[in-house]
This record gives C-alpha cells, sequence and structure tokens, in this order.
C-alpha cells in the first residue's frame, strides 16, 4: 500500500526547508485537486507529501501599489468572487468559475493550477492575457518570474525542485480597459479545454494581449497579432477588417495536436473564430 511520509509546515521557511530536504522525493500538496488524481491513478508516487494547506499568509487576493496579487493558496472561488477581480479583471474571474465543480473551486489553488503546467488549465490563459508574474521562493531567496516564460512544456516548469511558488501578480488593469474569456470543451461544465482564450484589450493604449490554452504544450501569447493590432488599431480606416486579420494572424501562434478531444484542425478553427469574437466584443462593441 502507498502510505508517503507527510509533512506539515507551518510558515514559509519550513515549507521551503521541507522540499528541499525531500529533494527528488518529494512533492508540494495544497488543495490537491491535481496532485491527488494523479497519484489515485499510479503516475506520480512521491515519498514526501509536503502539505501546504497550514501555511498562514498566503491565500486571498490583495490590491495595493496598482497591482493584485493572488496568493499561492487563493482558491479558485475566492478569486471568482472577489469584487475587484470580477470589476477589474473579469477574465481571470471568468476562468476561475470556469474550474471543474464547485467542490474542486472551493479547494483547488491558484498555486497549483500554474505549478501544474496542463496547457489546459482554466486560469492560465487569463493569467498570461494580464501579463502575471510568478513570485518564487527557496532556501536559497525569492524570485520573480514571468508566466510568459514560466511553463517548460506539459507539466513541466523552470521551478527547481526545492522551489515553491508563493503568490501571482499582475498590473491592476485601467477602469476602461475590457476582457473576454472563453472556454471550449465537450460538454458544459466539468470539461477539459478544446481551446481556452483570455484577452485584454486596453482602450487608451490601444493594444489587446491574446492568450490560448489547449493549442501548444504551453499555454501561447500571440505576439505578432497583438503587434499588428497595436500598429494599426489608431490609424485603420477600416477597423472590422483589421480585427479579422489580427484573428487569422493569432491562428499562427497555436500549433495544437490531434487527440480524443479534438483534431489539430478544429482547434486551428477555434482559435482564429475566438480571437475574432473577442476583438468584435471588447473593441467594436458588438457580441460574436
Amino acid at each position: 500500500m502507498y502510505e508517503p511520509v507527510w509533512r506539515h509546515p507551518k510558515s514559509l521557511d519550513e515549507a521551503v526547508k521541507a522540499i528541499g530536504d525531500a529533494g527528488e522525493s518529494g512533492r508540494l500538496i495544497a488543495g490537491g485537486t491535481d496532485l491527488a488524481v494523479l497519484i489515485r491513478k499510479g503516475v506520480s508516487r512521491p515519498d514526501v507529501l509536503v502539505d501546504l494547506s497550514g501555511v498562514c499568509g498566503h491565500a486571498g487576493v490583495t490590491v495595493a501599489d496598482g497591482r493584485i496579487a493572488l496568493g499561492a493558496l487563493a482558491t479558485h472561488a475566492e478569486i471568482g468572487a472577489h469584487p475587484v477581480v470580477r470589476e477589474r479583471a473579469g477574465l481571470l474571474a471568468r476562468a476561475c468559475s470556469a474550474v471543474g465543480s464547485a467542490q474542486t473551486r472551493s479547494r483547488g489553488t491558484v498555486g497549483g493550477n500554474v505549478a501544474n503546467a496542463s496547457p489546459a488549465a482554466d486560469s492560465v490563459a487569463a493569467l498570461a492575457a494580464l501579463d502575471g508574474d510568478v513570485h518564487v521562493l527557496s532556501v536559497r531567496g525569492d524570485r520573480v518570474v514571468p508566466l510568459a516564460g514560466f511553463f517548460k512544456g506539459p507539466g513541466a516548469t523552470v521551478l527547481a525542485r526545492d522551489e515553491l511558488i508563493t503568490g501571482i501578480s499582475f498590473d491592476l488593469p485601467g477602469s476602461d480597459a475590457r476582457s473576454y474569456y472563453r472556454k471550449v470543451g465537450q460538454r458544459n461544465a466539468l470539461a477539459i479545454a478544446i481551446v481556452s482564450i483570455g484577452a485584454t484589450f486596453d482602450p487608451e493604449t490601444g493594444t489587446v494581449r491574446l492568450a490560448f490554452g489547449s493549442v501548444a504544450p504551453t499555454v501561447v501569447r500571440a505576439r505578432a497579432a497583438e503587434a499588428l493590432f497595436a500598429s494599426e488599431w489608431g490609424t485603420s480606416g477600416n477597423r472590422p477588417a483589421l480585427v479579422g486579420a489580427v484573428a487569422r494572424l493569432a491562428a499562427e501562434a497555436a500549433s495544437p495536436i490531434d487527440d480524443v478531444r479534438a483534431t489539430a484542425e478544429y482547434r486551428m478553427m477555434l482559435v482564429e473564430t475566438l480571437a475574432a469574437s473577442s476583438l468584435k466584443e471588447m473593441c467594436l462593441g458588438t457580441c460574436a
């Protein structure tokens, strides 16, 4: 019978020491909504489990100095219900509300969702569109990693074995900023994304960010499409045509595969369609 050794740190200092001491045989666990499934399937059998649920001060959402900070132990339910997130970063509230079931949202943490590094993770496309930063700690000190450079592939990140995520933060979007999130799955609830999109539009600067999940080994930003929009939005005499061109270019950022949920061809079509829908709704004021 599988019986790991459990460690129950009460502070971050204790937590980083515990995971450092465990080495390659240790794993961090918080809500457990991802890791518990892997353990039950026999995919992961760590010798040591470091339980972060008792570490104080790293849950919840704070707003200060023009930034929104999500504690690594903040649950999807907390984030989705937070009034400032709902008002100023609505795409993240919608993304967190799309995670699994109500039970999963009440236990699953944003730090765990990011650390799991699934390209289909519901919160990650939204956080990428918000240009988020990941805050990381080890016994050697802390560091900040831009979310765009945090993922190496499915299930793989730049985290060293003895590092843990303490939080994710991003600039507070302006009061006029607009955002869009949509997840397409095989059913309306409890679905793994076939394609997800997180998008933001800042009318003051005329810039957009477009991020997609489930269309590449990691979440991807459509940088070339964003650049085209920024260069032509202010001077374009035909903004609907520009939206179409940007959406088509966004599809080129995707490199999807065929799997049991969808074909690569279908995913490519969805990327263009969702990019166009997001831009029409955010930038042209029409729902599509």
